[in-house]
């Protein structure tokens, strides 16, 4: 049995409803709502360059630019994994603000997230959820853009000033901690700022997401520590790392300044890490 249908509008009168875009730019169509109730957007395959150019500020040494050629296209989660859809199919939840139904599941470990996704690929009865690539989330991240964030550049690093690129559309320092109420810092049901062109929310900001890459985290040679991997590398295709004994992380988290929400930010755990500011979005493959 097939647990996933389109969305399908009810009898339309005249063919323009039909075109009818969330917030401007991803059809009606374009959607999948699974058994939990999980959204996912259809994210077409493409190219696109990954990384930072050395202009942006903020930019790591480990975030070399290249072409990536995305072959497949995929279905994205809408939003981070709530404690609800958590709660449907593992318990405990491990999240360690339990606020409510809509929040993102936090202190999840990516064993943990892994098994989430057994557990929705059995009771669903397929093999097609699994945690995006560490391109795949760049690439649904950026939605198109070239700068620092999908919706423009990176003006300031502080927690005391706003980042226009940011304010309405994720749960930074600055929103999360300094706004209604001030320091109260933590994060926040899932949707509940603007998603970026393709429909995604809280790519930027709320939590920071585990994705199936693999990566070292030293490099002897430039004695230097950060995320390393083999797959930036020029018009490489569907990279996936699988070396490494630490897992990649993408996205900022509730608790961070712009320069770690950026769309090229790079970080990484142990496999069984746990962190309050730690959740993630899952795939569908077509």
């Amino acid at each position: 049995m097939n647990y996933f249908s389109k969305f399908r509008f009810p009898s339309l009168v005249c063919l323009g409803l039909v075109l009818l875009f969330f917030q401007g730019s991803v059809a009606a169509q374009d959607i999948y709502t699974n058994k939990l109730g999980m959204r996912f957007v259809l994210i077409p395959a493409g190219r696109f360059t990954m990384c930072s150019p050395e202009s942006e500020k903020g930019r790591q040494w480990n975030e070399t630019q290249h072409r990536v050629v995305i072959s497949k296209s995929f279905y994205m989660g809408e939003a981070e994994v709530t404690q609800g859809q958590w709660s449907q199919l593992v318990s405990p939840n491990p999240s360690s603000f339990k606020l409510g139904n809509n929040y993102p599941v936090d202190s999840a470990s990516w064993e943990e997230a892994v098994q989430f996704i057994s557990f929705l690929n059995k009771w669903e009865k397929t093999n097609r959820y699994r945690l995006p690539t560490e391109a795949e989330w760049e690439y649904a991240c950026r939605a198109g853009s070239t700068t620092a964030f999908a919706q423009g550049s990176i003006t300031t690093f502080s927690c005391n000033e706003p980042e226009p690129a940011l304010f309405d559309f994720a749960w930074y320092c600055y929103t999360s901690g300094l706004q209604g109420p001030a320091r109260d810092f933590k994060p926040h049901p899932v949707k509940t700022r603007k998603p970026n062109k393709w429909g995604l929310y809280d790519m930027h900001g709320n939590v920071q997401e585990w994705v199936m890459d693999s990566c070292k985290w030293r490099n002897i040679w430039k004695a230097k520590v950060g995320v390393i991997t083999d797959t930036y590398k020029s018009n490489i295709v569907d990279p996936l790392e699988k070396k490494g004994n630490h897992r990649i992380i993408r996205g900022g988290g509730w608790y961070q300044t712009g320069k770690y929400q950026r769309s090229a930010y790079r970080s990484y755990y142990k496999p069984f890490a746990k962190r309050n500011s730690l959740g993630f979005r899952i795939v569908r493959m077509k």
